[in-house]
């Protein structure tokens, strides 16, 4: 006999789950009945239980599935349920998670480094028919609180990333947004300027000035080598599951300052030349580089710092795409619960955690605290700890559901670490 390996697909499905409380009452006079308290649901006298939650959540904010969507799936498994009420389910969902999402931007503030960028949304004015445009500003926090919390504004106001930021003191990796400055100009936080963002105006002069944008683009390119090399050459962790800073800034002080002070004088030999035409793309190079001079050598000074600020600018992938597929949010409240649900989603992702576990397991305890007692804040602001609470941050809860971890993804980062040994000529 030979047999042969078929891979199909069974449909997923709806069920109902019947919750039976016995009911009491005295044998003698009938009196006095009692009933067991029924277990906190993550809606109040809602539809959904928590595995209907999480799908709802990470359909729209993980895999960008528009609610009508979403609608159109339900129904497909015997089930109408409406994109109203499911809009109606993700708000509710949005305020029940509020207390853990404030809880980690509690956290990402206590940071030593922080990356931010952000990413515009339209928004329905309410009554008019038409939209405006607001932001999602997405901050990550360092290695020791791995948390991606987003902000939504009504405009790119500075007053949005300076609240937000408020009491922060460290270092802020970001682009060249005039708004920070403000933030910079104290001397709690310091900036760090991305060398990718650096790389774009040197890499749009191309056609302008091939020679000069080319040996700018050659100095960049050296400076991201030795990234690569310190990135190989020094231990992933060490015994307290942090890199080995200490070693990666040594090696920048030893390999990549030079290449900055050459490339500095470049700068300044260049920087008079009348050549250089006030408006065109290779004057807009040199004058970016220079102005962001001292913000880009920055991560030379920690190893913890980053060359560039990638890292934010994959969190704005998420709503960026989202966008095209919902295209807007409906409200201020919307915009605000959409900036929660992508924190949630995003912080799990971040910390390699399978996202749907998580949020099953989230909005299954979350419940039992709606009260917001264990989550209350003091006087001064600073959220006060709960044991219950850190047990649901992603980092900690995946410490005790070691097989939840989320598999794809490091499936794709040993890929990419695998091309990136491949010497680029093989490779092509």
């Amino acid at each position: 006999m030979e047999s042969s390996e078929q891979l199909e697909l069974v449909p997923a499905r709806l069920q109902v789950v019947q919750l039976d409380r016995v009911k009491y009452a005295c044998r003698s006079c009938e009196e006095h009945v009692a009933i067991a308290d029924k277990p906190p649901q993550p809606i109040e006298k809602g539809l959904p239980g928590p595995g209907l939650c999480a799908h709802t959540v990470l359909s729209k904010f993980g895999d960008h599935q528009p609610l009508y969507r979403q609608e159109d799936i339900h129904s497909r498994l015997g089930y109408t349920i409406r994109r109203s009420t499911l809009c109606g389910w993700q708000a509710a969902l949005a305020d029940l998670a509020q207390p853990l999402v404030d809880r980690m931007q509690h956290l990402v503030l206590q940071s030593k480094v922080i990356h931010t960028d952000d990413t515009s949304i339209k928004m329905l004015e309410p009554g008019r028919g038409t939209t405006r445009t607001c932001k999602f500003w997405p901050y990550l926090g360092d290695w020791l609180h791995p948390y991606a919390v987003y902000d939504f504004t009504l405009s790119r106001e500075r007053n949005g990333p300076a609240n937000f930021l408020a009491g922060f003191e460290g270092y802020l990796q970001a682009d060249a947004y005039a708004g920070y400055d403000g933030i910079f100009a104290g001397a709690a936080v310091w900036e760090v300027a991305c060398w990718i963002h650096a790389r774009r105006y040197w890499h749009q002069a191309l056609d302008n000035d091939p020679l000069r944008a080319n040996h700018a683009l050659g100095f960049i390119a050296r400076l991201s080598q030795v990234e690569k090399q310190l990135g190989r050459a020094s231990p992933e962790k060490n015994l307290q599951g942090e890199r080995d800073f200490v070693a990666v800034a040594a090696g920048r002080q030893e390999h990549a300052v030079p290449i900055l002070a050459e490339f500095k004088s470049l700068l300044d030999s260049e920087r008079d030349n009348k050549k250089l035409l006030p408006k065109s793309p290779i004057r807009a190079a040199f004058t970016y580089t220079l102005n962001q001079w001292e913000a880009l050598c920055r991560y030379t000074r920690e190893g913890y710092l980053s060359y560039d600020n990638n890292i934010a600018e994959r969190l704005v992938k998420f709503p960026a795409i989202g966008r095209k597929n919902y295209l807007f949010v409906g409200s201020p409240r919307g915009g605000r619960g959409a900036a929660a649900m992508y924190s949630l989603v995003s912080s799990a992702k971040a910390n390699g955690v399978e996202p749907f576990a998580w949020l099953k397991d989230v909005f299954t305890r979350l419940p039992y605290h709606r009260d917001g007692q264990a989550f209350a804040q003091s006087a001064a602001g600073a959220a006060v700890t709960a044991a219950e609470l850190d047990d649901l941050l992603p980092d900690r809860w995946l410490q005790s559901h070691p097989d939840c971890v989320w598999t794809i993804d490091a499936i794709r980062r040993e890929e990419r670490q695998r091309q990136n040994r491949v010497p680029r000529r093989r490779r092509s």
